[in-house]
């Protein structure tokens, strides 16, 4: 005697966050991005200023430059070119809420060692563009705790003693004052010389 037995199966997909339909997702739930993708989708033409004018301070700055903006399977990219135009890439305009998952790459991981504002700027221009990407890149350096420990106190250095040269009496005046002291029998505070 045979017996079937049946057995399922359950295959569980995994959904990569990377991909062109996720980021393109994220993009469109940035209230920055969105009204700039919705209008590259739409229509090739960009929109007037006064279209844009009651739009978020960031999508005014996308809209600034517009012409640098491309899409590429349904994602929002800026073409970046060297100054000189020998290099040119592709940068994505990374949402909100993937700021920080960028920055934890290009900074806290091991292959970002912790390399001080002007590095990390430069590895993460390489593939990502964003509104604000130098002051996010700043403050997440700043506030980074690693990176406050190596460094130690920050310490400000006095400036030095200058020599003044002066061409007639009175020209120049400097008068040192000290204080306040405990009142004087004279009633006095400070001391000048």
């Amino acid at each position: 005697m045979e017996t079937n037995i049946s057995v399922k199966v359950l295959t569980t997909k995994t959904v990569d966050p990377w991909s062109s339909c996720e980021i393109q997702k994220a993009q469109l739930e940035d209230p920055a991005i969105k009204p700039i993708l919705e209008n590259k989708l739409n229509s090739a033409y960009r929109p007037s200023w006064e279209e844009c004018a009651p739009e978020s301070a960031g999508t005014k700055r996308y809209w600034a430059v517009w012409n640098s903006l491309h899409l590429k399977e349904g994602v929002l990219y800026r073409k970046w070119e060297s100054d000189d135009g020998s290099s040119c890439r592709l940068q994505l305009i990374l949402p909100k809420s993937r700021i920080p998952e960028v920055l934890r790459e290009t900074h806290d991981s091991a292959s970002g060692g912790h390399l001080g504002v002007m590095k990390i700027l430069s590895k993460t221009r390489e593939r990502f563009y964003w509104d604000r990407l130098r002051a996010d890149v700043e403050k997440w350096c700043r506030e980074c705790h690693t990176c406050g420990a190596q460094k130690g106190p920050r310490t400000r250095t006095k400036g030095l003693l200058q020599r003044y040269n002066v061409g007639a009496l009175f020209e120049r005046m400097a008068l040192d004052i000290l204080g306040p002291f405990p009142v004087t029998t004279k009633g006095n505070l400070y001391v000048h010389y």
